[in-house]
């Protein structure tokens, strides 16, 4: 990899599971601690020891730990990684937003970076493009999200984009500077899952220019239950969509 940063986001809560299973990934992707990287857990309000076995990884791996004491929802969680990689980080810099449960696979960073290199400024991990994998997700699950990316593609169609509610995706530092410069605080406004949506919306009304991946969703190696409510998340965020298209997102 290149000299420039590459910022691994990692919003938690309760995922002491996961970490060893995920650290060590990360191990392989970056061997030496002198690589230029920095992997930053965002501690949302975690009540088990996600922190302490995070901070284990110190003589590992470059690990930090940022977040508030209480829990305060995904979209403050993706607020604060990308302030803070923004805020730290240079313009050539990317950043990376996965899960912690260890769905989602450092492997593909390399994928991602290549995407980025090719021009685009934000590169999605899809679960609808040719090649993708999706292990472990129930039928029903599935059949539900594609229905959703059905009604996000009319309603809020973005060029190049058949997953807009995955999150694992790769950020161009310099994007996210330019935006929290036009947005400021109101670059996420939602709490839930709703800012994955709104943050990708956003960030195409700036001009971004989009691409995807395939996925590789390993949901048969989740440790730790699911804590979210999927169809519930799902129908508020299709009445955001529906209430957005009718008064827009500025």
């Amino acid at each position: 990899m290149s000299a420039r940063t590459i910022w691994i986001g990692l919003p938690a809560y309760n995922e002491e599971a996961t970490i060893p299973a995920l650290f060590p990934r990360f191990k392989q992707v970056f061997p030496d601690t002198d690589m230029p990287y920095r992997i930053v857990l965002y501690n949302d309000g975690c009540t088990d020891r996600t922190v302490e076995r995070a901070l284990a990884w110190r003589n590992e791996l470059n690990v930090e730990i940022i977040g508030k004491p209480v829990n305060m929802g995904l979209g403050e969680g993706l607020r604060c990684l990308i302030a803070h990689a923004a805020g730290h980080g240079a313009g050539g810099d990317v950043l990376f937003i996965m899960d912690c449960d260890d769905t989602h696979h450092p492997e593909q960073f390399a994928a991602m970076l290549a995407a980025i290199d090719r021009g685009h400024d934000v590169v999605i991990a899809s679960r609808y493009r040719r090649g993708s994998r999706v292990a472990g997700v129930a039928a029903h699950r599935r059949l539900l999200s594609l229905g959703a990316a059905a009604l996000f593609k009319l309603l809020h169609g973005c060029r190049g984009v058949r997953d807009y509610t995955c999150g694992f995706r790769g950020y161009r530092v310099a994007l996210l500077q330019r935006a929290r410069a036009h947005y400021g605080e109101r670059l996420i406004e939602e709490r839930g899952f709703a800012c994955m949506v709104e943050l990708l919306l956003k960030l195409n009304r700036r001009g971004a220019r989009l691409c995807e991946i395939p996925l590789d969703l390993r949901y048969d190696l989740k440790q730790s239950a699911s804590k979210m409510d999927t169809g519930g998340n799902t129908l508020r965020l299709l009445r955001k969509l529906l209430a957005w298209r009718v008064r827009g997102l500025e």
